[in-house]
């Protein structure tokens, strides 16, 4: 490494990404250089231009066409069950679900503005592979789920199929749907978390005028309103999308309060046939004001007491929770002609935020008294990067299709930290929490982490015939950490590891309707990073890799169900926080395996039916410490389920338009708070209710209440590197919202 301690942070940062600039360069390059060569006939139209072109056709009057009605309901919708037939297989591109050798859930945006939800936890709540693991309402604001018992976040939130690192809130107002692909994706991605990759895919510019107007209310009192615009700028070239929101209020704690805004954007402009310019972009700021504490259950022998009730402030209501950020895309996409199509993107995004909150440690299970302990973290700033340069290839040989996609890919970042301060201000007691004064402030910075990591990829779905077909390829991927600053002292100045790691998945259709496969993929994962209560802390750990078996099969019924199976084993290095020596470690190997049955659609014309089932069984396997060998990880269950029900009332002559009534259950199975897994948080049902009135198609109210029995639970134990402590879940919610479309 070289020894540029003392060049500026951001030059620093700037010079080590550089690469990704002029992969995109190249790519335009590229671009524009076998347009001019090509002469031959003019490739057939896109999608978009066949949208465009249908579009100009209805409104030409001089072709003298007779009328046609189309009556399929839009991808997604509620009109058709929340089905989606197709999702982005990251760099590979849009794929038929189908087609994808791999356990990959979408879940629509409709369907989430439909059910109130504001952040990505409840946005995924009819998903049944996932769990929560963090929330809005904490002291970083994060909204991290589980995927197959693994933590999804950071290098493995992606905005648009691109890395999206992010350690505040992700809007939704702005999402068009979010997709989750389950297990390793070490092939698409290089690095990722074990668990899976969540993808925000952003609403885009439609080729008609529309606007939306919304507001309502949430989480007790928070008020909110939103604006949605789309349409053409001057001529079908150039179309833009725009989103405005804005919330302020009470949340359910006793004496919070929250406010968010948000302004998101994208422009799509038609530079010739098949080749169009992309930008995007979204600004967010969030400050949150008396939030919840952990509570720590060391001092009471990990046992875990009856759950609490949400609603009442344990800790001090001057804590918060501020952060911002911006995210800046421009993206390329262009067929050169019938055979070679390239895509490149770049993004820049920058984030700061800060926070303070309470660390609650019980001392006594029997008469609820605990130790508060402050906890105050300087702003953290962080710079991120990811970019793209990919051709896709499309031929034939010897009867046989092939769909090449070789290229770049890159993500990166540069993040700027100090060390938390913390005091002891006393103890408290759940029947009286007690009030003290803000005692400690923050300054300075004393550490930097910077990480870059490169993906050069090659992968070709292989088409047989229409019963069969394969997908492989393999991604050579490499990471680089460094680390400055006392804070990182624990850790290597340099910390890097590359892999190999392919893929294969075989997918056989009996019918058109039905499709089975089989598949391998291999991922690079990077360490975790110790946290500053442990005897190591800064101390980043070396990149590990991990390896997934997966047997699954998918079918629609009556062409408005969708079904789907999943068989996995997940084998990937183990790491966690010893309780034994204080130290975040690695030992031995962390196995995952079960089966995920997931359905989505109409059972009738009435009847819409979205969730399923997921059991696991988790261990860990071969490690050195005989304390932890077979023992089920922290925090993952063995069991979930989700079951979303909507009915449509049969229309009434003297009622305008459509009612919907909807409910929904949701099953946590109970986890392990401990190893050897000595204390358990209990399972926990929770039932919604939901009611949709839609009088014309332009007039929609919705109503909603989470947690109908308002059942007080633990929502998870927050562990391995941070060693934080149980989180209580949402009390009973009421929801309510109008929208207008004109």
């Amino acid at each position: 490494m070289s020894d540029d301690t003392n060049i500026p942070y951001h030059a620093r940062w700037r010079g080590r990404h550089g690469l990704a600039g002029i992969a995109i360069a190249m790519a335009l390059s590229a671009a524009v250089s076998l347009r001019a060569q090509d002469t031959g006939t003019p490739p057939p139209p896109s999608i978009e231009q066949k949208a465009t072109a249908g579009e100009k056709k209805a409104d030409d009057s001089s072709l003298n066409l007779p009328e046609v009605i189309v009556t399929a309901s839009p991808e997604g919708s509620a009109k058709n069950g929340y089905r989606c037939e197709s999702a982005e297989l990251g760099p590979m591109g849009g794929m038929s679900l189908k087609d994808t050798p791999y356990s990959l859930n979408v879940t629509p945006g409709e369907l989430i503005e439909n059910r109130n939800a504001h952040n990505p936890t409840d946005a995924l709540k009819t998903n049944p592979t996932v769990a929560p693991l963090m929330s809005s309402s904490g002291y970083s604001s994060m909204s991290r789920v589980m995927v197959r018992g693994f933590t999804a976040g950071d290098q493995s939130d992606l905005r648009d199929g691109m890395t999206d690192r992010s350690f505040t809130l992700p809007p939704v107002e702005d999402i068009e749907r979010i997709e989750v692909l389950n297990g390793l994706s070490g092939f698409l991605y290089g690095f990722s978390a074990v668990g899976g990759t969540v993808n925000y895919v952003t609403k885009q510019p439609t080729a008609t005028p529309r606007t939306s107007v919304s507001m309502g209310q949430y989480n007790k009192g928070i008020l909110f309103g939103q604006v949605d615009s789309s349409g053409p700028i001057g001529n079908d070239k150039l179309t833009y999308r725009f989103t405005g929101y804005g919330e302020n209020g009470d949340t359910y704690i006793d004496g919070g309060r929250q406010s968010r805004w948000l302004a998101s954007g994208a422009l799509r402009y038609r530079v010739c046939d098949d080749t169009y310019l992309k930008f995007n972009f979204y600004q967010q700021g969030l400050e949150t004001k008396g939030i919840q504490p952990y509570f720590d259950i060391s001092g009471i022998g990990y046992a875990v007491p009856s759950a609490l009730d949400p609603t009442k402030q344990y800790g001090q209501s001057w804590t918060y929770d501020n952060s911002q950020k911006g995210v800046y895309d421009l993206a390329l996409d262009s067929r050169i002609n019938d055979i070679l199509s390239v895509r490149a993107a770049y993004r820049y995004g920058v984030m700061q935020r800060e926070y303070s909150w309470i660390g609650a440690k019980f001392l006594n299970a029997n008469n609820g008294t605990y130790s508060e302990r402050e906890w105050e973290t300087p702003r953290q700033d962080e710079e991120e990067d990811a970019a793209y340069a990919l051709f896709d290839a499309r031929f034939e040989t010897w009867g046989v299709e092939h769909n090449v996609t070789f290229g770049y890919t890159h993500w990166g970042f540069t993040f700027w930290r100090g060390a938390d301060v913390s005091k002891l201000l006393g103890n408290s007691s759940i029947y009286s929490p007690a009030s003290y004064d803000v005692s400690t402030s923050c300054a300075g910075q004393t550490g930097d982490m910077n990480t870059i990591t490169h993906n050069f990829l090659v992968g070709d779905r292989i088409v047989f015939d229409p019963s069969w077909s394969l997908l492989t390829g393999v991604n050579y991927a490499r990471t680089v950490t460094e680390t400055f600053g006392s804070y990182y002292a624990a850790s290597k100045p340099e910390v890097s590891g590359d892999s190999l790691t392919p893929t294969v998945g075989l997918v056989y259709k009996p019918h058109p309707d039905v499709s089975t496969y089989v598949s391998y993929m291999q991922g690079l994962e990077q360490g975790g990073t110790a946290s500053s209560t442990a005897k190591n802390a800064g101390q980043v750990l070396d990149p590990a890799v991990s390896d997934q078996y997966e047997v699954g099969a998918k079918a629609t019924l009556w062409k408005r169900l969708d079904l789907s199976a999943a068989l996995f084993r997940i084998d990937k290095v183990n790491q966690y926080l010893d309780t034994g020596d204080n130290i975040y470690k690695q030992d031995g190997r962390e196995v995952h395996q079960g089966v995920e049955l997931l359905a989505t659609g109409k059972i009738t014309d009435c009847l819409t039916i979205v969730g399923g089932w997921t059991w696991m069984q988790a261990s860990i396997d071969k490690a050195a410490n005989p304390a932890t060998e077979g023992a089920v990880p922290v925090n993952v269950p063995e069991q979930q389920a989700r079951l979303y029900l909507e009915y449509d009332i049969p229309k009434v002559p003297w009622i305008p338009g459509v009612i919907t009534l909807s409910t929904g259950v949701n099953y946590y199975g109970e986890r392990p708070v401990d190893i050897p897994n000595a204390h358990y948080i209990p399972d926990t049902t929770l039932l919604d209710a939901g009611l949709r009135y839609r009088p014309n198609d332009r007039l929609v109210f919705t109503a909603n209440v989470t947690n109908f029995l308002d059942t007080h639970y633990w929502s998870y134990y927050r562990s391995g590197s941070t060693g934080d402590g149980l989180w209580l879940g949402d009390p009973r919610l009421i929801s309510f919202s109008l929208k207008y479309t004109f």
